[in-house]
Protein backbone atom coordinates (compact mmCIF):
# COMPACT_ATOMS: atom_id res chain seq x y z
CA UNK A 1 0.00 0.00 0.00
CA UNK A 2 1.03 3.45 -0.63
CA UNK A 3 1.13 5.67 2.39
CA UNK A 4 1.87 8.78 0.39
CA UNK A 5 -0.80 8.70 -2.22
CA UNK A 6 -2.93 11.34 -2.19
CA UNK A 7 -6.91 10.68 -2.15
CA UNK A 8 -8.50 11.83 -5.16
CA UNK A 9 -10.48 15.48 -4.52
CA UNK A 10 -14.43 14.10 -5.04
CA UNK A 11 -17.41 17.07 -4.81
CA UNK A 12 -19.04 16.65 -1.19
CA UNK A 13 -15.92 15.60 0.74
CA UNK A 14 -14.05 18.90 0.71
CA UNK A 15 -12.22 18.04 3.60
CA UNK A 16 -9.27 21.22 4.70
CA UNK A 17 -6.58 18.73 3.62
CA UNK A 18 -8.08 18.11 0.79
CA UNK A 19 -8.43 21.68 -0.09
CA UNK A 20 -4.81 22.33 0.31
CA UNK A 21 -4.19 19.48 -1.91
CA UNK A 22 -6.20 20.88 -4.97
CA UNK A 23 -4.48 24.15 -3.75
CA UNK A 24 -5.64 27.69 -5.80
CA UNK A 25 -7.55 27.74 -9.24
CA UNK A 26 -4.68 29.39 -10.19
CA UNK A 27 -2.14 27.19 -9.46
CA UNK A 28 -3.93 24.53 -11.38
CA UNK A 29 -4.25 27.01 -14.77
CA UNK A 30 -1.11 27.69 -15.11
CA UNK A 31 0.01 24.29 -14.19
CA UNK A 32 -2.67 22.72 -16.86
CA UNK A 33 -1.95 25.69 -19.35
CA UNK A 34 1.57 26.48 -19.15
CA UNK A 35 0.55 30.22 -18.89
CA UNK A 36 0.63 32.56 -16.14
CA UNK A 37 -2.36 33.24 -14.02
CA UNK A 38 -2.73 35.17 -10.52
CA UNK A 39 -5.57 35.55 -7.95
CA UNK A 40 -6.20 39.41 -8.30
CA UNK A 41 -7.18 42.28 -10.69
CA UNK A 42 -4.44 45.23 -10.91
CA UNK A 43 -4.67 48.49 -11.89
CA UNK A 44 -1.79 49.59 -14.40
CA UNK A 45 0.69 52.13 -13.16
CA UNK A 46 3.24 51.98 -16.30
CA UNK A 47 2.46 53.47 -19.91
CA UNK A 48 3.58 53.28 -23.15
CA UNK A 49 3.29 55.33 -26.14
CA UNK A 50 4.19 54.71 -29.50
CA UNK A 51 4.56 57.17 -32.45
CA UNK A 52 5.54 56.07 -35.91
CA UNK A 53 6.36 58.23 -38.26
CA UNK A 54 4.23 60.73 -36.99
CA UNK A 55 1.34 58.79 -35.68
CA UNK A 56 0.38 57.67 -32.51
CA UNK A 57 -0.26 53.69 -32.53
CA UNK A 58 -1.18 53.55 -28.78
CA UNK A 59 -4.69 53.71 -27.18
CA UNK A 60 -6.27 53.01 -23.88
CA UNK A 61 -9.23 53.72 -22.15
CA UNK A 62 -7.72 55.24 -19.56
CA UNK A 63 -9.38 59.19 -18.94
CA UNK A 64 -6.04 61.06 -19.64
CA UNK A 65 -4.02 58.47 -21.10
CA UNK A 66 -6.15 57.73 -24.10
CA UNK A 67 -2.74 57.65 -26.93
CA UNK A 68 -0.53 55.40 -24.37
CA UNK A 69 -1.06 51.27 -23.48
CA UNK A 70 -0.65 49.73 -20.42
CA UNK A 71 3.32 48.15 -20.29
CA UNK A 72 3.06 44.97 -18.25
CA UNK A 73 6.94 45.38 -17.16
CA UNK A 74 9.40 47.39 -15.72
CA UNK A 75 12.15 45.58 -16.10
CA UNK A 76 15.11 47.58 -17.95
CA UNK A 77 13.36 50.44 -19.16
CA UNK A 78 16.76 52.22 -19.12
CA UNK A 79 19.99 50.57 -18.66
CA UNK A 80 23.07 52.36 -18.93
CA UNK A 81 26.50 51.20 -18.91
CA UNK A 82 30.05 53.12 -19.23
CA UNK A 83 32.88 50.82 -18.23
CA UNK A 84 36.38 52.24 -17.76
CA UNK A 85 40.24 51.27 -17.61
CA UNK A 86 40.68 49.03 -15.24
CA UNK A 87 44.06 50.28 -14.66
CA UNK A 88 44.08 53.23 -12.73
CA UNK A 89 48.14 54.01 -12.56
CA UNK A 90 47.11 55.12 -16.46
CA UNK A 91 44.34 57.41 -15.02
CA UNK A 92 42.72 56.20 -18.25
CA UNK A 93 39.11 57.01 -16.69
CA UNK A 94 37.40 58.73 -19.26
CA UNK A 95 38.28 55.64 -22.07
CA UNK A 96 35.28 53.55 -21.99
CA UNK A 97 32.44 54.84 -24.07
CA UNK A 98 28.20 54.69 -23.07
CA UNK A 99 26.41 52.15 -23.93
CA UNK A 100 22.80 52.28 -23.88
CA UNK A 101 21.20 48.74 -23.82
CA UNK A 102 17.95 47.75 -25.97
CA UNK A 103 14.78 48.10 -24.33
CA UNK A 104 12.29 45.58 -23.76
CA UNK A 105 8.79 46.32 -24.14
CA UNK A 106 5.96 43.82 -22.61
CA UNK A 107 2.24 46.07 -23.86
CA UNK A 108 -1.14 44.04 -25.11
CA UNK A 109 -1.22 42.68 -28.33
CA UNK A 110 -3.32 44.64 -30.14
CA UNK A 111 -3.90 45.71 -33.66
CA UNK A 112 -1.12 48.24 -33.76
CA UNK A 113 1.12 45.12 -33.66
CA UNK A 114 0.72 44.97 -37.11
CA UNK A 115 1.56 48.90 -37.53
CA UNK A 116 4.93 48.16 -35.23
CA UNK A 117 6.06 45.14 -37.34
CA UNK A 118 5.88 47.48 -40.37
CA UNK A 119 8.00 50.24 -38.81
CA UNK A 120 10.56 47.04 -37.99
CA UNK A 121 10.28 45.74 -41.55
CA UNK A 122 10.67 48.76 -43.79
CA UNK A 123 12.98 51.01 -40.66
CA UNK A 124 10.57 53.63 -39.77
CA UNK A 125 11.84 56.43 -37.06
CA UNK A 126 9.40 55.49 -34.11
CA UNK A 127 9.39 58.21 -31.14
CA UNK A 128 8.71 56.02 -27.82
CA UNK A 129 7.68 57.17 -24.27
CA UNK A 130 7.25 55.55 -21.15
CA UNK A 131 5.72 57.08 -17.62
CA UNK A 132 5.35 55.52 -14.35
CA UNK A 133 2.11 57.33 -12.77
CA UNK A 134 1.30 57.77 -8.90
CA UNK A 135 -1.52 57.40 -6.68
CA UNK A 136 -2.25 60.41 -5.02
CA UNK A 137 -5.90 61.93 -3.72
CA UNK A 138 -7.46 58.60 -5.06
CA UNK A 139 -6.33 59.27 -8.70
CA UNK A 140 -3.78 57.92 -10.37
CA UNK A 141 -2.46 60.35 -12.60
CA UNK A 142 0.36 62.11 -12.15
CA UNK A 143 3.76 60.88 -13.97
CA UNK A 144 6.61 60.22 -11.46
CA UNK A 145 9.21 59.13 -13.92
CA UNK A 146 8.60 59.82 -17.66
CA UNK A 147 11.09 58.62 -20.23
CA UNK A 148 11.02 59.41 -24.12
CA UNK A 149 13.57 57.66 -26.86
CA UNK A 150 13.48 59.73 -29.99
CA UNK A 151 14.81 58.81 -33.25
CA UNK A 152 14.17 54.48 -32.49
CA UNK A 153 14.52 51.81 -34.40
CA UNK A 154 12.45 48.72 -33.50
CA UNK A 155 14.92 45.68 -33.54
CA UNK A 156 12.75 42.55 -32.77
CA UNK A 157 8.97 41.57 -31.67
CA UNK A 158 7.60 38.81 -30.36
CA UNK A 159 4.20 37.45 -30.25
CA UNK A 160 3.47 36.10 -26.89
CA UNK A 161 -0.38 35.19 -26.62
CA UNK A 162 -2.12 38.00 -25.53
CA UNK A 163 0.67 40.09 -24.99
CA UNK A 164 3.20 41.64 -27.41
CA UNK A 165 7.20 42.28 -27.34
CA UNK A 166 8.50 45.13 -28.49
CA UNK A 167 12.60 45.57 -28.24
CA UNK A 168 14.22 48.67 -30.16
CA UNK A 169 17.16 50.66 -29.64
CA UNK A 170 17.08 54.59 -29.55
CA UNK A 171 19.27 57.81 -30.38
CA UNK A 172 18.31 60.34 -28.00
CA UNK A 173 17.09 59.77 -24.42
CA UNK A 174 15.33 61.58 -21.53
CA UNK A 175 14.60 61.03 -18.17
CA UNK A 176 12.45 63.16 -16.17
CA UNK A 177 11.56 62.54 -12.36
CA UNK A 178 9.17 64.32 -10.35
CA UNK A 179 8.62 63.94 -7.02
CA UNK A 180 5.31 64.97 -4.83
CA UNK A 181 4.01 66.02 -1.40
CA UNK A 182 1.01 63.77 0.24
CA UNK A 183 -1.33 65.77 -1.28
CA UNK A 184 -0.03 65.30 -4.88
CA UNK A 185 1.45 68.79 -5.58
CA UNK A 186 4.64 68.72 -7.38
CA UNK A 187 7.41 69.66 -4.77
CA UNK A 188 10.36 69.21 -7.78
CA UNK A 189 11.36 67.86 -10.77
CA UNK A 190 15.18 66.74 -12.01
CA UNK A 191 15.82 65.94 -16.18
CA UNK A 192 18.37 64.53 -17.97
CA UNK A 193 18.86 64.09 -21.69
CA UNK A 194 21.38 62.11 -23.51
CA UNK A 195 22.03 62.41 -27.47
CA UNK A 196 23.61 59.40 -28.14
CA UNK A 197 24.46 60.31 -31.99
CA UNK A 198 26.63 63.43 -30.59
CA UNK A 199 27.71 61.38 -27.42
CA UNK A 200 26.94 64.24 -25.05
CA UNK A 201 24.21 65.10 -21.99
CA UNK A 202 22.17 68.16 -22.71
Amino acid sequence: MNMNAQTPYKPGNDTGVQRAQIGSSETWANDYSNETYVGQTKSTNLFCQIEIAGNIVTSSLTEGLEEWTGLATENNILDITRQTNPNPTQDKKDSGRVIVQNTPLLIPHEKNSIDIIQALLDGSDCNIRVQRIGHFAGEQRKPIEEYSFLNSQIQRTVDKSDMFLIIFRCAKITKIVHSYDREGQVTGSAEITYDIALNKTE
